[in-house]
């Protein structure tokens, strides 16, 4: 794989392998650079367009976008097709590049390292570790760029250099280099006439360099400017800092003297010794108070949580405060909130010289602390007799808050129950800083920051993981140790005992206990080394629920999805939605569910296996009458999302009636809204089902006697209608995500000797593989259900099934066979009143008419239904129409006609988020615009469209795109470039099994 390194600080910059490749233009290097300053993450289309033109971006903005995600996916992977840098995510993109090739975050690492650095007293290893980030800018950052986004990153690098450089030149002068500094500090007062620091510490070189006046005169010129410029006087840092020097401060010569040999020689360094020495020992204190030193060892493999440790050290040092500074960390319990706050408050002790407390309060326990305790614990450390403790909490309060008023001190409060247990722990004083580590988030207290602590990210568990078993049994099974980390839901504590547990067993595979793992009824129990248990640790957390919370706790786990949102728990728990929605929220609160979207919720991996563990030895739920109630809420909910896609349509009607209620829709904006939020469960809850159907009796699965086969019969074609109800919005790419479900489905109903649902269910499979261009599995799975449909006369599944054979038999040029199944299932929509499937038919039919060279046929079906008015809510139809109408008319050579035709359907399509269907159209247009001879017009619309089917993962579209996309660049005189892309359709079409490869050659050009 190909090194790639990025320059962001400067003009945009890409190194492959040591070679730069060409950026493109302006508007393309800023949508790279928004990217490229969150990899790894989700850049929206409505995050990009915002970047690149604001709040005016123009009328193509999604389009556009689109064709400079193909040409940067062309640019970072080329000679590499697989390369997968630039992924489609949602409606936006995610870059796949390590941070360390890039400049910016190489920047952030140095800058950290030099905190670190510093917190350890190492000045001069902190002053290399400035000067290596400095040096990375090689001129004005994002240089060129337009849009908002660029210029905002223009202004904050160029903060963060001109504070970086401050930094640098600050530890110049602890080092004794003053002399040297002179210049370039000189330099940066006469750019920066109006920032303070500079001057302050020219002022200091000046004065460390024997030349008081000097520093005393540059005060005098800040001052006088800054009086004209502003009309504020010097703040008092600086106001302070001349004072000192006219009172030759024996603290302003430097920590270290200048090295013999440079400014000064020999003479400055004696004479900075000799300064050293004058320096006053402080006055003693006459009632010196004890200063405790409590806080406990931190772990001494502390990996990863850079941004965490460095946002809360900013809290806690934070300068110029009118109160105590309080951080509190909120997180699962194993997810290493303890280790995180001992790590931060280690590194930042120093800026407490008057102590660190520290207290365990035992929030899980059955009885935490009481805050009485844990004062007399603290008094005690101050220095305060035993039998000098006054009584009671509120007392003890008041004699803390005194004895750590004007002093710094640090005071860690680990394992909080709640607010009311923290409230008279908490100092007034503004020198001080307080950290809480707790399982349940803070209301009602005077917080600084409230940070929620996660798991860690894949990288950082993998690390734990090697540290504690060696570079060599990581190495030896890097994808078993990956798949490790992730059974453990990435869980600091799981990691660690797991870990621990590789490190006390050497001749253990990394894959052996991971499959140990892989069980999830035996996981927790794996889960344990020693007095580590992540069950024990969950334990904790659940014995502080109400009944009602932990009810709902466990009935939730009832279900294999990854989300679920508050109607549907409302249907699983019984309840109505606004009291599920307190319940869930009040869950979220004590860290036992997760919520980062509004309205859906959802377990770690393991506390859902607890909760399950929960359910089983309470037995107090039932999770097949729970799923139930989920199933029939999402059936009756699908069905109506269903009528709104399809109205009239008689399959709504066949679906299985639930008997439950579930939500109505406005129209069907909401109901497309609804399906694209709530898709996730409907497939996991389908596929659950599935799979405990399917698995034979003896095996786990259930008797298949009496009731109970009943039973599971009626909820397998609740299963399998549920997905079938789902289909008119198109699912798109997430089909393929159906293929294990589909399986079980039709293994459950072949199990059961259910034809019914077994024809269902092939229906379903063949859609998935017709979808994904699958088109022999797909004939398969059609004449399979095909026979079933027949069998037991389902006659609403038939027609669909009849009408994706003919689609079959059209794509493989069987057009003879494609119109006899069009027609038989024409007749069948007209007998049961299915007028949006009788006009879908004719248009198919149509369609296979212009692909057996008859378009003029096509042409009067498509205007006769068009003219009908047969698609009043229906713009997927009426979009169908009238893409097969302008591809009727290009077969006819119309192309004019056909151009204005392909240019309606694009508009619906925009207006309707029909981004199937504008691809077709896009392609045809392109064509037609070709062979118009507008070639400027074409190409944009040709990349495009290939963009678009890169996009969707339409495989035979994208056949058809490479095709035209390669006509045009024929006709630009670009024939090498359409070579490949021809090349590249006849490999695609010839992986499919299509016709289409044999016709993958040079067009007629462009007259």
């Amino acid at each position: 794989m190909a090194h790639l390194r990025f320059s962001l600080l400067g003009p945009l910059r890409i190194l492959r392998d040591g070679v730069p490749l060409g950026v493109g233009y302006p508007q393309q290097q800023a949508m790279l650079a928004a990217l490229l300053l969150r990899p790894g993450r989700v850049a929206g289309a409505a995050d990009l367009s915002d970047a690149l033109w604001g709040t005016a971006p123009p009328a193509k903005a999604v389009s556009t976008l689109r064709t400079y995600a193909w040409r940067w996916r062309r640019t970072l992977a080329a000679g590499q097709p697989d390369l997968d840098i630039l992924v489609t995510s949602g409606d936006g993109y995610r870059l796949h590049v390590p941070e360390q090739a890039i400049d910016t975050f190489r920047v952030a690492e140095l800058t950290a390292q030099a905190d670190r650095a510093g917190a350890r007293g190492r000045p001069k290893q902190v002053r290399e570790l400035l000067s290596q980030a400095l040096e990375l800018w090689e001129g004005e950052p994002l240089a060129g760029m337009p849009g908002p986004f660029a210029e905002r990153q223009r202004q904050r690098f160029g903060e963060l250099r001109l504070n970086l450089l401050e930094e640098r030149l600050a530890y110049d002068l602890t080092l004794g280099h003053a002399a040297r500094c002179v210049p370039e500090l000189t330099e940066l007062t006469t750019e920066h006439p109006l920032r303070e620091r500079p001057y302050g510490l020219l002022m200091t070189a000046l004065y460390q360099a024997g030349r008081s006046a000097d520093a005393l005169a540059v005060f005098r010129g800040a001052r006088q400017l800054l009086v004209d410029e502003l009309g504020v006087e010097p703040g008092p840092a600086l106001e302070e800092l001349h004072q000192r020097i006219l009172e030759r401060d024996p603290a302003l010569a430097p920590l270290v003297p200048e090295v013999v040999g440079l400014v000064g020689g020999g003479a400055e360094s004696d004479e900075a010794r000799e300064r050293a020495k004058e320096r006053p020992e402080p006055s003693p204190n006459p009632r010196p108070l004890p200063i405790p030193a409590h806080l406990p060892p931190q772990e001494p493999d502390f990996i990863g949580r850079e941004d965490l440790v460095d946002a809360l050290d900013r809290c806690l040092r934070e300068p110029g405060r009118s109160t105590p500074a309080v951080a509190v960390l909120v997180g699962m319990g194993g997810v290493g909130k303890t280790s995180l706050a001992l790590h931060v408050a280690h590194r930042v002790r120093g800026a407490f010289p008057d102590g660190q407390l520290y207290a365990d309060l035992h929030g899980g326990d059955a009885e935490p602390s009481r805050p009485e305790v844990v004062l007399a614990n603290f008094l005690s450390a101050m220095g305060i007799a035993a039998d000098a403790l006054p009584d009671g909490a509120e007392a003890r309060t008041a004699l803390f808050r005194s004895m750590v008023d004007g002093r710094r001190m640090l005071i860690v409060l680990d394992n909080a129950r709640d607010a009311c247990q923290l409230r008279s722990l908490l100092p007034a004083a503004e020198g001080c800083a307080v950290v809480v580590t707790s399982r349940s988030r803070m209301a009602g207290l005077p917080v600084t920051s409230q940070v929620t602590v996660d798991v860690f990210h894949r990288a950082e568990a993998a690390e734990l993981l090697r540290r504690a078993i060696g570079d060599a049994r990581v190495a030896a099974e890097p994808e078993a140790a990956l798949g490790l980390v992730e059974a453990c839901g990435f869980l600091p504590l799981a990691v660690r005992i797991v870990a621990a547990r590789l490190a006390s067993r050497p001749m253990w595979s990394i894959a052996s206990l991971r499959e140990r793992l892989a069980v999830e009824s035996r996981r927790l129990d794996e889960l344990r080394a020693g007095e580590l248990a992540v069950e024990a640790v969950f334990e904790l957390s659940y014995r502080q629920l109400t009944g009602e919370q932990a009810s709902a706790f466990r009935r939730l786990s009832a279900v294999d999805c990854g989300e679920i949102g508050v109607a549907a728990a409302a249907a699983m728990l019984a309840t109505d939605p606004a009291d599920a929605e307190d319940t869930l929220e009040s869950l979220v609160d004590v860290c036992l569910l997760e919520s980062r979207v509004l309205g859906r919720y959802h377990y770690h991996d393991l506390l859902r296996s607890f909760a399950r563990r929960k359910s089983r030895a309470e037995r107090a739920d039932e999770p097949a009458a729970i799923q139930d109630r989920l199933l029939g809420f999402l059936l009756s909910t699908a069905c109506e999302a269903f009528r709104h896609a399809v109205p009239a349509d008689p399959v709504a009607g066949a679906f299985a009636p639930p008997g439950v209620p579930g939500l109505s829709f406005a129209g069907l904006s909401a109901a497309r809204q609804w399906v694209l939020v709530e898709a996730e469960e409907a497939r996991s809850l389908a596929a659950q089902i599935a799979s405990a159907t399917a698995r034979m009796p003896g095996e786990g699965g259930a008797a298949t006697d009496g009731a109970r086969a009943e039973d599971e019969v009626r909820r397998l074609r609740r299963a399998v209608d549920l997905l079938i109800a789902l289909s008119p919005f198109g699912m798109g790419d997430r089909y393929a995500e159906l293929v294990p479900t589909a399986d079980a489905l039709v293994r459950a109903a072949v199990r059961l000797g259910d034809r019914r649902a077994e024809g269902r269910a092939r229906f379903l499979r063949c859609t998935i593989a017709l979808t994904a261009a699958r088109f022999a599995d797909a004939e398969t799975e059609a004449r399979a259900a095909l026979a079933a449909c027949r069998e037991v006369g389902d006659d609403v599944v038939l027609q669909q099934v009849l009408n994706d054979l003919g689609l079959i038999a059209q794509y493989m040029s069987r057009h003879d066979e494609a119109v006899a199944c069009f027609t038989e299932s024409l007749s069948l929509a007209r007998k049961l009143g299915h007028r949006s499937g009788e006009t879908a038919i004719m248009v198919n039919a149509a369609l296979a008419q212009v692909r057996a060279g008859n378009p003029a046929e096509a042409v009067v079906v498509c205007r006769q239904v068009l003219d009908s008015g047969a698609y009043p809510q229906d713009s997927s139809g009426r979009a169908y129409a009238m893409y097969v109408l302008g591809f009727a008319l290009q077969r006819l050579g119309e192309h004019s006609a056909a151009v204005s035709w392909f240019e309606a359907c694009l508009e619906l399509c925009a207006s309707a988020g029909l981004h199937a269907r504008s691809v077709h159209a896009r392609y045809r247009l392109a064509e037609s615009l070709r062979l118009l001879g507008d070639l400027e017009q074409a190409l944009p619309h040709a990349e495009q469209a290939l963009a678009q089917c890169e996009d969707i993962a339409f495989e035979r579209d994208r056949g058809h795109a490479l095709m035209v996309l390669g006509h045009v660049l024929a006709d630009l005189g670009r024939p090498a470039e359409a070579q490949v892309l021809w090349e590249r359709a006849r490999a695609l079409f010839t992986r499919l099994g299509l016709p289409e490869a044999a016709g993958c050659r040079p067009a007629r050009p462009a007259s």
